[in-house]
């Protein structure tokens, strides 16, 4: 099935510019067309959420109102608040948390190397697991330690992020994805009783869990709201400097998502947060801009498509260095392989139009065989 082929008005708010504005090479004016042909091909539903960091310029949006899940992306607000609760030093990253049995969640370091738990480790140590590879057990841990989804989510919320919500934990996100209708108490949620319970679930139970997930508002983002997120924190408005340059340090070493917005820019261009699950693959984050400027718009404080025209008429100029902050998101898209392409193109797509330089075409990944079930919500 393709989403949206007709690009209504709602759906899509390109920023329309006149080709006169602009230097000839880079041409900002290919951007709009080549991000509505990727989205237009693609299976699914796509967002897409585009920003200019330093001018706070609104270039391109599609869906960009609709929640989509988020996946293991969620994990970058449980970041911030927990960081936020740093900086105010009501916690430390020196401080130590006990992860027991029921603790553990499936995925990455912490479940391979302590798959029943029973060790303490620093919540320093628990941001590097749960931003850089995504680990699933960090995630739970920090999200208990912060006060659960209800404090990341009002905090969220008291900022104007309405679009972002964190609602679960997740294990309580793999269990309703996988089908798991009545979950024992999380006292009991081992590693073992995780796999066992997924394991007993019947395909057709699987994929009406699965379906339902796709459709579920908790736990979503809306690519404007997640873009716009992103904004504020290259900004270095949502936390002290030492705080924001470790969130930072911390996306650009994000290790899952290889093939997804890194896929074809070039090394040390890309701080991002991915999240994948069997339906749903996403990539956000801020791209930085080598040293080209063309002529173009300031589009400062604007935020209407109206006013920002009305300054484009007025020839006004805004440099093409800098930083983007670039949301997109992907569900039901047929094979992971498939979804990473389209959001490795239109990383590729935002990134050719801003610099004039032509990127390698993408390389061929490896096919990779399905995975019919796991507890894990996603990288």
């Amino acid at each position: 099935m393709h989403a949206c082929r007709s690009l209504p008005y709602a759906a899509i708010i390109p920023v329309l510019l006149s080709a006169r504005l602009f230097a000839a090479d880079p041409d900002l004016t290919t951007l709009e067309p080549r991000l509505t042909k990727i989205v237009s091909a693609a299976r699914g539903q796509v967002g897409v959420s585009l920003f200019h960091v330093e001018s706070g310029a609104r270039l391109f949006s599609f869906n960009g109102r609709q929640p989509f899940a988020m996946a293991s992306v969620y994990k970058l607000p449980i970041a911030f608040e927990l960081l936020t609760q740093i900086a105010e030093r009501r916690l430390t990253l020196d401080q130590v948390v006990a992860v027991g049995p029921s603790d553990i969640r499936a995925c990455c370091t912490l479940s391979r190397r302590h798959p029943n738990g029973g060790i303490t480790i620093t919540l320093r140590d628990l941001l590097e697991l749960m931003i850089t590879e995504s680990d699933n057990t960090a995630g739970d841990a920090l999200l208990k330690v912060v006060g659960g989804p209800l404090a990341v989510d009002r905090h969220l919320s008291a900022l104007g992020f309405t679009g972002i919500h964190v609602n679960r934990s997740e294990g309580a996100i793999a269990f309703e994805m996988m089908g798991v209708a009545v979950p024992p108490p999380e006292s009991a949620w081992t590693l073992t009783v995780q796999r066992e319970l997924i394991d007993k679930v019947p395909l057709h139970d699987l994929l009406a869990a699965r379906a339902r997930y796709t459709t579920d508002v908790r736990d979503t983002a809306t690519p404007d709201d997640m873009a716009a997120f992103l904004l504020k924190l290259q900004r270095g408005e949502l936390l002290p400097p030492p705080y924001t340059a470790l969130l930072l340090d911390l996306l650009a070493r994000v290790r899952t998502g290889p093939h997804r917005l890194k896929g074809r820019l070039p090394p040390d261009t890309v701080a991002h947060k991915t999240g994948s699950t069997a339906v749903v693959i996403n990539d956000v984050g801020i791209i930085t801009l080598p040293g080209n400027t063309v002529d173009t718009v300031d589009t400062a404080d604007t935020a209407d498509i109206a006013d920002i025209v009305g300054i484009a008429n007025r020839g006004n100029k805004l440099s093409t260095t800098g930083h983007l902050a670039l949301a997109v998101f992907v569900m039901n898209g047929g094979r992971a392989g498939a979804m990473e392409r389209v959001i490795s193109d239109i990383g590729a797509a935002v990134y050719e139009s801003f610099t004039g330089k032509t990127l390698p075409p993408p390389a061929k990944a490896a096919r990779r065989a399905a995975v019919k079930k796991s507890p894990s919500p996603g990288l």
